[in-house]
């Protein structure tokens, strides 16, 4: 998984004038990472670019109202570009330039076209496949016609190729056998969606024989014998960290656990089981501090990340006021604690549903209710 270094965040709303001047031109494009989402807004600008731009499109005019965003790539690799808009139609221009000076080569009509579209919307782009080379800075500019606002998501799917062309996954394999006639454990961390290996962090716990912490995508070790309740935590940049609680590791000639992982997106709601509070109070009981410091774990392994901590009750009174201002108090509290172990308030945000969004409308017994009452995380 390549760590790669956000310039800039890209907002979900434009609304002040320094903000205006951030991914609007040329000078302003931001470094964005692959396989991840973006919601950029289109501002409306009037006029026509006479300078960068005039000259790419044939016969087209092309206004100043553009959003521009770039990518270098660490390795070769094939480029998938994913977007939705309401913008009814854009220009759409892939340049391929050096990394010291994009915008002189552009401006220069030195820059290399690799990809070009008038008149375009985003569905055009579902089966464009790219291939893009390490070295290189490759600028993205959509432009709508002027006075035109709107929003649009955009992600760029990234394959690497390794040195035989093949794509390059982020796999290690750990083989840690001694014995090859003995029992062998082993597990295996994949992308949920794509199946793919990823390298990740992996801990082992309460087995006494294969305890440890471990980096790898692939792990295999000799098992002594039947494990009935171990603990296995599982972590990797850029996903959502996986626990496996009281989990039994049978014994065979080879016994294996596949681990998937789900990435992290904006959208995506993960929910923090175990987290116990004082019945009627913010007060976070004890027994809730092992999952609170794999939230804080989760967000010192990725930076770029921030969250909003959603609170939920389960309340069958009358009390709406009083559930929502608690499941706040509640979720303000999370809040607090990651502040206070070195995560900073600005990635977060606390809010309160109080009993508005039960997973049971009617629950039965004490496990639904339980269900309903949840802190959960939407990354933003």
């Amino acid at each position: 998984m390549k760590r790669v270094v956000f310039i800039a965040f890209l907002l979900l709303a434009i609304n002040s004038i320094a903000q205006k001047t951030s991914y609007f031109s040329c000078s302003g494009q931001v470094l964005v990472s692959v396989n991840a989402n973006y919601k950029l807004n289109f501002l409306g600008l009037k006029g026509q670019d006479k300078t960068k731009l005039n000259g790419y499109l044939p016969n087209e005019s092309v206004s100043k109202n553009a959003i521009w965003i770039c990518y270098e790539p660490e390795n070769d690799g094939d480029l998938k570009v994913n977007c939705k808009t309401l913008v009814d139609s854009m220009h759409f221009v892939i340049f391929k330039t050096d990394v010291s000076d994009a915008c002189q080569d552009i401006q220069s009509k030195k820059a290399q076209v690799i990809f070009v579209k008038a008149n375009t919307n985003c569905s055009e782009f579902e089966n464009a496949k790219l291939e893009l080379k390490a070295g290189f800075k490759y600028t993205f500019v959509f432009i709508a016609k002027e006075k035109i606002k709107g929003n649009i998501d955009i992600q760029l799917d990234y394959f690497e190729k390794g040195e035989n062309g093949g794509e390059l996954l982020d796999t290690l394999s750990l083989n840690l056998v001694y014995a090859r006639d003995n029992p062998i454990y082993s597990i295996h961390v994949l992308d949920e969606i794509t199946k793919k290996p990823i390298k990740s962090r992996i801990v082992i716990s309460n087995t006494v024989d294969l305890d440890g912490t471990y980096t790898a995508s692939d792990l295999f070790l000799n098992q002594k014998k039947q494990i009935k309740e171990s603990i296995i935590k599982v972590d990797a940049e850029g996903y959502l960290s996986k626990d496996l609680l009281k989990h039994k590791i049978a014994i065979s000639k080879h016994t294996s656990d596949t681990i998937l992982l789900t990435a992290v997106k904006r959208g995506t709601v993960a929910k923090l089981d175990e987290i116990y509070f004082a019945a009627g109070l913010a007060v976070i009981l004890e027994e809730s501090d092992p999952k609170l410091r794999r939230l804080r774990d989760f967000m010192i392994l990725n930076p770029t990340v921030n969250i909003e901590i959603q609170g939920h009750v389960n309340d069958d009174s009358k009390k709406g006021l009083f559930s929502k201002r608690l499941s706040k108090r509640r979720a303000k509290r999370i809040l607090n604690y990651l502040v206070e172990n070195g995560i900073s308030e600005s990635r977060m945000s606390a809010v309160g549903f109080g009993n508005s969004k039960p997973i049971y409308k009617n629950p039965k017994n004490d496990d639904e209710k339980e269900a309903n009452r949840r802190v959960e995380i939407l990354i933003k």
